[in-house]
């Protein structure tokens, strides 16, 4: 017998087969066919962290109008403003998004910098971002990784 986070692995799977982006969310709704439990979430949520802990897809946390038509929108009142999972491929909302990254291996630790690197350029020439975002500088993922081993090397 498989165990619900299994189960829900293969669906979250199945429907990245067909979408570069899916809402952990909707897909569970899909494969249960009623609103799941807490527990059932938070099974589809540890699938979704294995699929991106083998590097199959990023987790990401997106708003319902960053992740698309396929968008998961909650309907409690103010939930359109609520951010949700979601596991994407979709190389132009990493890049375009690279903050709202939640987990992800180091096989897409280059296009998460070059989003950093746009992201840090475009605050710079905008007086406007820079204002509001005052002194704000984007690590890159390989140097932070470095940095904490060094910080955690130091502290043993």
């Amino acid at each position: 017998m498989t165990s619900m986070t299994e189960t829900f692995r293969q669906a979250l799977q199945t429907a990245l087969a067909g979408r570069e982006t899916v809402s952990i969310r909707s897909t569970l709704i899909e494969t249960l066919e009623r609103d799941p439990s807490k527990g059932e979430i938070s099974a589809a949520n540890k699938a979704a962290r294995r699929i991106a802990e083998n590097g199959d897809a990023v987790l990401i946390s997106l708003l319902p109008d960053q992740a698309g038509a396929d968008a998961y929108v909650p309907t409690a009142p103010g939930a359109r403003g609520r951010a949700s999972n979601y596991l994407t491929l979709d190389e132009k909302i990493i890049k375009d998004l690279p903050c709202r990254v939640e987990f992800a291996t180091e096989k897409w630790d280059a296009l998460i910098d070059e989003g950093i690197r746009l992201s840090q350029q475009m605050i710079e020439s905008d007086p406007l971002l820079s204002a509001v975002l005052p002194g704000w500088k984007a690590e890159p993922r390989a140097e932070e990784r470095a940095r904490l081993m060094t910080e955690a090397a130091g502290a043993s």
